[in-house]
């Protein structure tokens, strides 16, 4: 590529699609004050940045894989991954709250916890609109005991997203950007569309989401046929997932991505994971980057 990677950032992981919406009910209602003796386990990695954010470090007893980018997770125990979760592992950190989005799972664990009396708080993971963020955090301080702070990071947050739309120059022709899931491990490639978490990015930003465009629904495997009809301007990548595939060379060498016209002019974003996916705290500035990284011709 002509001008290599417009941005790179840290480590993280996250689940990707939180298509859904609906809140879930909790076990018992929120206080108004975090507990000495709370015991927070965040059942995904964006609720667990929230969470951290509000100064809850210490009272957190145990994380999802998706978590493990951020500095606080370091030494914590692990719960498995937020869409595979194990109940034994989880109980036997004796949690007083277990807060998560949607996206926790699978369901049969979710509810083998509320039989074991667990209180479970389950938020709805914002990927409608970035509009959605704010009350999000608002949700999950109230569920950990800290409305107050979540008030405060709530409004902190809705400030960045709202400056950062508001960046986006007025008339000015919206790039086609096409977001990329990329996990080489499993040798899993795909392209996202409507209903993602990456397609709310994308518009928020001032662009238009290639693959919804091409008639993608939620995520389907790369192909050549589907990036050439997509025919982005800007390819854009979760950090963790472009490094799985060995980088820039290794990104040009999935079907059709060396054809697309983000490929021929050099014009590829990368974020850290949960910066862009996460629909969190940072999610102004990831905004921000985007914005900016839209608007270079």
């Amino acid at each position: 590529m002509k001008r290599g990677l417009v941005a790179l950032l840290g480590v993280a992981v996250i689940a990707l699609a939180g298509c859904g919406n609906a809140q879930g009910s909790a076990a018992a209602p929120a206080t108004s004050a975090a507990a000495p003796s709370a015991r927070i386990v965040p059942l995904t990695g964006d609720v667990a940045e929230i969470v951290f954010k509000l100064g809850l470090a210490d009272k957190v007893v145990g994380v999802d894989l998706s978590a493990m980018g951020l500095p606080e997770a370091k030494g914590k125990a692990r719960i498995g991954y937020q869409r595979a979760l194990a109940a034994e592992g989880i109980l036997s950190l004796r949690p007083t709250v277990l807060v998560g989005t949607e996206d926790a799972g699978p369901p049969p664990v979710i509810e083998q916890l509320k039989g074991a009396g667990m209180r479970i708080v389950l938020v709805p993971t914002g990927a409608a609109s970035v509009d959605e963020v704010p009350g999000k955090i608002e949700q999950v301080a109230e569920a950990v005991g800290e409305p107050g702070k979540g008030a405060a990071l709530a409004a902190t947050t809705k400030a960045e997203i709202d400056a950062a739309k508001a960046s986006v120059r007025a008339g000015a022709k919206k790039p086609r950007a096409a977001f990329l899931y990329l996990r080489g491990q499993s040798k899993t490639y795909q392209l996202g569309g409507a209903g993602t978490r990456a397609d709310a990015m994308i518009l928020a930003a001032g662009g238009e989401d290639a693959g919804t465009a091409a008639g993608v629904k939620g995520f389907k495997p790369i192909t050549a046929e589907a990036m050439v009809k997509a025919a982005p301007d800007v390819i854009l990548v979760m950090k963790m997932g472009l490094d799985s595939v060995g980088g820039e060379p290794g990104l040009l060498k999935l079907p059709g991505v060396a054809q697309t016209p983000a490929a021929r002019n050099g014009r590829v974003v990368a974020l850290d994971d949960l910066e862009l996916l996460g629909m969190g705290p940072r999610t102004g500035q990831a905004l921000t980057k985007l914005v900016t990284a839209f608007q270079q011709r």
